[in-house]
């Protein structure tokens, strides 16, 4: 069995140094458990990346720019292991949410150990995915960087998979919540001087024809119904975020 534990996929979301911490405490020997520093140069100019997005850059070039050849030798890793963990936090008010590229019977059975709140399945960002070259790849996007409550509620997350798979001894409690399940299909546009409109939030139904952004007395309004899936003003440059559509819990 191996897992690649693996931060900084955005070298501003710090928290996954934090959640290292934490799991090292753990004593895992690194041939069973590796903690892998994504974007290390990203990470000590603490900016999301260098050139572009590391998680839109997979599967890489030999030759490219920073992120896309860090992608490439990244790749051989990623794939080798069982399973990885990549590690993220949001600027937008989303929460308890797990993000995955495909629903296979082994991701299924991982966030049913989980028992997250929210399942991602990220379709509009598929293609180039760090956890889509890994054979099982979980994300946790539970919630703020410098949150408390993210941090111990991702580390549990991650304790609860290694202890299902015995690589640690320990019991959580039985938990059967309601997982809500959404298809992420597609990005939505972030026209220059828009601004989301006050009441908009992740997870809640934006109706066909609904204003949802604004810039002066100009609306956006939206074409079809959908569910805003990271939105936030300040999480990307050129999209609010993610449109999603319910796929039942």
């Amino acid at each position: 069995m191996k897992v690649i534990l693996n931060i900084m996929t955005h070298g501003n979301e710090r928290i996954g140094l934090k959640v290292a911490e934490e799991i090292k405490k753990l004593q895992i020997s690194s041939e069973i458990l590796a903690v892998q520093i994504a974007n290390k140069k990203a990470l000590d100019a603490n900016k999301r990346y260098i050139d572009q997005d590391l998680n839109r850059s997979f599967p890489g070039k030999k030759s490219g720019n920073h992120e896309q050849e860090l992608a490439y030798a990244l790749l051989p890793n990623i794939k080798s292991a069982d399973l990885v963990i990549d590690i993220h936090s949001t600027t937008s008010r989303l929460k308890d949410a797990i993000i995955v590229t495909k629903l296979d019977k082994r991701t299924r059975e991982c966030i049913g150990v989980i028992q997250p709140k929210y399942v991602l399945l990220m379709n509009a960002t598929k293609r180039n995915a760090l956890i889509s070259a890994a054979k099982v790849g979980i994300a946790f996007e539970y919630g703020k960087d410098k949150d408390i409550v993210t941090l111990k509620k991702t580390v549990l997350g991650i304790k609860k998979l290694l202890a299902h798979l015995k690589i640690i001894h320990a019991k959580f409690p039985q938990e059967r919540i309601s997982i809500t399940y959404f298809n992420v299909i597609s990005t939505v546009a972030r026209p220059e001087g828009y601004k989301l409109l006050g009441g908009i939030k992740n997870y809640v139904l934006i109706k066909k024809g609904q204003s949802y952004a604004r810039r002066g007395r100009k609306l956006l309004i939206a074409g079809k119904g959908f569910y805003p899936i990271l939105f936030g003003e300040k999480t990307y440059k050129n999209i609010f975020g993610f449109m999603g559509t319910k796929m039942g819990s």
